[in-house]
């Protein structure tokens, strides 16, 4: 007795057309023909993002309307071309941190579309960019608010009571600090987008904590009582 069990015949229809009929079954198996379906009734879930674009991501912040969106204007072209120009013409990548400060400057934050525009411009890839922006903390990849004040937080200051003055600027500013992971996401920005917040290493003041920045502005014993104060400095900023 042969151990291959027999396939058997399917039946044809002489008068069926050939090229509608089904395909013998393989080694005996019915193979189900497809079903129709309702792509109304399907659901589209969009694509993952990945990894590159995870970390390209800017969130949307109340603090958005007080930037101009990603450009590339004469005037930005001039200065990246004056940068990149400073280097050899095999080591222009080297132009990356120049460029990235140039964008941040004008537009307040990294975004995904300056991203791609400084990775052109360098001829590399835009990973390359994003692990620079991702490695120092002074590049942000979100809009900040209007005034973004930054609290050093190291070991004077802290003794000094820059935990409590963060604590009573988001209390003034309604800020949530808790609502993102604050490795990840650093930056904390007020409903109205008027102010933001985030913790920052060593402002080299340690006889004066605890002390702050406000944008470009250095600020020294400021005190969680004088933060309401410090605040309605920049009422009409």
């Amino acid at each position: 007795m042969s151990s291959n069990p027999e396939i058997p015949e399917v039946p044809v229809d002489q008068n069926a057309d050939d090229s509608k009929q089904p395909a013998p079954p393989a080694g005996g198996i019915n193979t189900p023909l497809p079903r129709p379906v309702d792509r109304t009734a399907v659901e589209y879930l969009p694509p993952a993002l990945s990894v590159l674009e995870q970390n390209i991501h800017s969130a949307k912040t109340p603090g958005e309307k007080f930037f101009p969106s990603f450009a590339v204007t004469e005037g930005l072209e001039e200065k990246a071309n004056e940068r990149i120009a400073q280097y050899p013409d095999d080591q222009k990548r080297s132009a990356v941190l120049p460029l990235l400060h140039e964008v941040q400057h004008r537009f307040g934050y990294i975004s995904p579309e300056s991203i791609d525009w400084v990775s052109d411009k360098l001829d590399i890839e835009p990973i390359k960019v994003v692990e620079v922006v991702t490695f120092y903390p002074g590049f942000r990849q979100k809009a900040p608010g209007k005034l973004h004040i930054r609290v050093c937080r190291t070991l004077s200051c802290a003794m000094g009571g820059s935990y409590e003055l963060m604590d009573k600027l988001c209390e003034i500013a309604r800020i949530d600090r808790n609502a993102s992971d604050p490795h990840k996401d650093p930056i904390a920005v007020s409903p109205c987008g008027n102010y933001s917040v985030e913790f920052a290493e060593c402002l080299a003041s340690c006889g004066t904590a605890p002390v702050c920045l406000v944008n470009d502005d250095f600020h020294e014993d400021v005190t969680f009582d004088k933060a309401k104060e410090l605040l309605n400095s920049y009422q009409n900023a």
